[in-house]
């Protein structure tokens, strides 16, 4: 088999599957729950990142809005959480660890170029 017939087989086999785990709306949602949550650490990160960027600041008592200086109300904390959520799908190292990514609201697997290219040398 040639280069171009194992690339050609490559692409058409990740496009099959991708499809699956598209379809696969149990599947996806245990990803998702896993990858907006794991790793614990790096979920801290991200969600100080994400407060600082929608202007609330940690504190011992909870969140509070850096302009108002009053306690973070529900719709920042909604907007806090789902950013976080975002960005975790968006960064997580586990995804790449695992050869995911979350793409067009989907978490699936790497490119088959972006897999063969992670062998030493590519195909």
């Amino acid at each position: 088999m040639s280069v171009r017939e194992f690339t050609k087989a490559g692409d058409n086999f990740h496009t099959q599957l991708t499809e699956m785990y598209v379809k696969d709306k149990q599947l996806q949602q245990q990803m998702r729950e896993e990858f907006t949550q794991e790793p614990e650490d790096f979920r801290e990160r991200m969600m100080d990142i994400e407060a600082t960027a929608h202007g609330l600041r940690k504190t011992e008592r909870g969140y509070f809005n850096t302009s108002s200086k009053k306690q973070a109300t529900d719709e920042e904390m909604e907007k806090l959480l789902k950013a976080t959520d975002d960005a975790m799908l968006r960064m997580n190292p586990k995804m790449a660890e695992n050869n995911l990514q979350f793409k067009d609201g989907f978490i699936i697997p790497l490119h088959f170029k972006e897999l063969s290219d992670k062998i030493e040398g590519g195909i």
